[in-house]
């Protein structure tokens, strides 16, 4: 499957990492665990609480927890806490959230901290909210999420790699490690997670290089994996709606045993669909096993595998002329169903899968370890035409090329970690100590070829294609890898709390030119951190401030052969953060001013080659609020406004413009309403709206209009029809209602992405 297996020595020592580690806990620290003078005295603040958020109590044959029970009478039990307090102490950063208000967060600081205590915007994505609003990708789930845009491919995309955050493109992660997205060799061997499969959605806004090393400035987008559960359980789910949709997934688990030592979870789904372009199918299968194996109260392993399939599609480029989209054409609108390709030359298939697990032991009050390990592979295979520039004279005759592209990308990731908690004076601290290890090797070929014109208003197909191959036109492959070492500290003293984290890694790339041969080697190290200040008022209030940098390596050469600097950039944020006591309410207000520097820009003397002479800037305010009002009503609304340009380039005309594809201005707000009792218990209906102000090209000679949009969904409840349909639910989910015709992208010289026409989804779910 792939032409460039180049890891060499390094996947050796990334195991032998993985190995040492995983031997860390039992080995390094058995001795010392039955010591008194292995750890310094410490106090810990309800420990048994903390048990309690990360795994349900259970019986455990360990001496240590017969120990911890005799201490436990030292502490003064508190008062019971109201039902909406209590849900938010025993919420689980990688478990099912009820409704739409998550209150803690993994992604934040790499630990299980409230949300109110990070001082950085985290938006988070429930299953319930992906559920209720009908989402059928990562990028759709997204769409209510302020400051991020995630469909600017179109309608009928296959990839969900162009998701941009605060103005730059993100990175994604699974279960908090990296995943193959985005950049120009792997664009095409990008990921394309099943929302069905995810237990939450995190957006971590802003740079996080200080945790996660080399990333975007905007921030990441951390998946959840579904994983199992102590409470067993069933479901089926059969859907059908627009574009000839047929689709069956199912989710079961719990556990295996009395004692709930062994958990399973198996999800999975098939689909049978078109899509709103012609030709072009959305079939898919995925499957997703996972385990937990629980030895004692304090160890848990869990192996997390998933597998998808993409197959018996065509593929489009998706580009319509901006004639007939954007502009006015004699002819008429272009209509969304339009296919500018041929159907019987176009394939596509695309196989990605994953294998890892997570592992924790909890050594006492004050210290536990970690180790996530993922191995992930992709590997996507396609050929299509694309169109070749504008609509020629004549209004209707579009000319195209033919393209056969060959992308994959495998990733080794592992992430090991030790969190102690301990006191010192008036502070009480939380720290983190971490050593991560990345590795991926990706190949891109591609192949080119004439092809003859269509008329996009009387398109004919079945004309002969010559097959382009995939060698001919370019050839790369990149080997990186990252190393990198990381602390961080959460102080609180008071209503205070700090947070105050560093980093420094070590990065490597070599990029082969299949063409000449020639490996560009590149080593890049820096150093990135993040300091916060936050303080809790006991009304829920919390102003923060903080400060953070990253930096982002950037595989290649200039024309003369100069390797890339890594682009880096800072920002500053500040806001507010409420979270009413009793209530289930989060609201976030955010203000950020984000720069960058080495930036590429295209090189004015080289066609088709890049310099790093550019700068950017994004400043910004961001509001989400999301709110439980009454027992079943649910409601979201967020706003974004983006002040961006370019500040430096070695073009003095690109100074001033808008970033690309970056709106000035979101707003969304949705809600949902179900009925608590009667006889329309469970009836529930919610509906939403979503504005995308206008846009640039990168020239900024091309304005992509902006558009505002709206969904809606009923739900009922079919036990109230008949005693014998207990845990049966319908609903119908209505996705753009008024059918407006919108673009998504436009550029110059490549044309105009349409948005999704009106989509409506009948799903019929059955829980045990």
């Amino acid at each position: 499957m792939y032409k460039s297996g180049r890891w060499g020595a390094q996947v050796p020592f990334a195991v032998m990492v993985g190995v040492m580690a995983a031997g860390y806990p039992s080995a390094g620290f058995s001795q010392s665990q039955g010591s008194d003078t292995s750890l310094p005295a410490v106090t810990i603040d309800a420990p048994q609480q903390r048990r309690a958020e990360t795994r349900p109590a259970r019986q455990s044959s360990r001496s240590a927890t017969a120990t911890r029970r005799v201490r436990a009478p030292r502490r003064v039990a508190a008062p019971p806490a109201p039902p909406a307090i209590a849900a938010q102490a025993s919420e689980r950063i990688d478990g099912h959230v009820d409704g739409y208000v998550a209150t803690r967060s993994g992604s934040g600081s790499k630990t299980n901290t409230p949300l109110r205590e990070l001082p950085q915007t985290v938006n988070v994505i429930t299953a319930d909210q992906i559920r209720d609003q009908g989402a059928q990708s990562v990028s759709q789930a997204l769409r209510y999420t302020p400051g991020v845009l995630a469909e600017s491919y179109g309608g009928a995309s296959q990839f969900d790699a162009y998701t941009q955050i605060r103005g730059f493109q993100a990175d994604t992660y699974l279960d908090g490690t990296r995943l193959p997205n985005g950049t120009t060799s792997t664009f095409w061997a990008s990921t394309v997670m099943e929302p069905y499969g995810l237990e939450r959605i995190e957006v971590l806004k802003g740079p996080s290089s200080g945790l996660y090393g080399q990333t975007s400035l905007g921030g990441i987008v951390n998946m959840t994996s579904k994983r199992p559960t102590d409470t067993p359980f069933g479901e089926i789910q059969l859907q059908t709606g627009s574009f000839d949709r047929k689709q069956v997934a199912f989710d079961f688990g719990g556990p295996t045993d009395a004692t709930g030592q062994f958990l399973y979870r198996l999800t999975g789904l098939v689909r049978d669909a078109d899509t709103q372009v012609n030709f072009m199918k959305d079939n898919r299968a995925y499957i997703a096993p996972s385990f937990t194996w629980r030895p004692d109260a304090d160890t848990t392993l869990t192996i997390l595998a998933n597998y998808q399939s993409e197959w018996g599609g065509k593929t489009s480029f998706n580009y319509l002329p901006t004639s007939g989209t954007l502009t006015f054409n004699p002819y008429g609108r272009l209509p969304r169903d339009l296919y500018v390709g041929e159907p019987t030359f176009d394939r596509f298939s695309r196989q990605q899968g994953s294998i890892g697990y997570q592992f924790e032991h909890r050594f006492n009050d004050a210290l536990t370890v970690r180790q996530n390990l993922r191995y992930f592979e992709v590997d996507t295979q396609l050929k299509a035409l694309n169109r070749s520039g504008e609509l020629q004279a004549d209004n209707q005759t579009l000319n195209r090329r033919a393209f056969g592209i060959d992308a994959g990308a495998r990733s080794l990731a592992l992430d090991n970690q030790a969190e102690v908690r301990f006191i010192t004076g008036p502070f009480s601290h939380v720290a983190l100590f971490g050593i991560d290890y990345r590795i991926e090797d990706n190949h891109y070929n591609i192949g080119s070829a004439a092809a003859p014109p269509i008329n996009v208003y009387h398109p004919t197909y079945g004309l002969a294609i010559t097959d382009p191959g995939t060698t001919n036109f370019q050839l790369s492959s990149t080997t990186s890898s990252q190393l990198g070492g990381y602390v961080q500290d959460q102080i609180k003293f008071g209503r205070w709390v700090a947070t105050i984290g560093g980093r420094y890694d070590v990065a490597d790339a070599d990029t082969l030119n299949g063409k000449t041969g020639v490996i560009a080697r590149q080593r890049d190290s820096a150093f990135t951190g993040r300091v916060g200040l936050n303080y809790l008022f006991d009304n829920g209030v919390t102003p923060y401030v903080a400060y953070s940098t990253a930096f982002q390596p950037q595989p290649g050469t200039d024309f003369l052969g100069n390797v890339y600097k890594p682009t880096t950039g800072e920002q500053i944020e500040a806001g507010i953060k409420y979270q009413p006591p009793g209530t289930r309410t989060m609201i976030t207000v955010s203000g950020f001013s984000i720069n960058q520097q080495n930036r590429l820009t295209a090189d004015l003397d080289h066609l088709g080659s890049f310099i790093q002479t550019a700068g950017a800037r994004v400043n910004g305010v961001e509001i989400e609020s999301k709110t439980e009002v009454t027992r079943g009503l649910n409601i979201i609304a967020s706003y974004a406004h983006l002040d961006h340009e370019v500040t430096a380039s070695n073009n003095p005309a690109d100074i001033g413009k808008r970033l690309a594809q970056t709106p000035n201005d979101q707003a969304a707000l949705w809600a949902m309403y179900e009925i608590q009792g009667g006889e329309l218990r469970g009836l529930g209906v919610g509906g939403g709206m979503r504005y995308i102000g206008k846009t640039y090209d990168i020239s900024n000679a091309t304005v992509t209009p902006g558009y505002a949009l709206f969904d809606a969904v009923i739900q009922c409840d079919l036990a109230n029809l008949s005693p014998q349909l207990k845990g049966a639910r319908f609903s119908v989910n209505g996705l753009n209602l008024f059918d407006k015709y919108y673009l998504t992208q436009c550029t110059t010289g490549q044309g105009c992405t349409l948005g999704l026409g009106r989509t409506v989804l009948a799903t019929l779910t059955y829980r045990w």
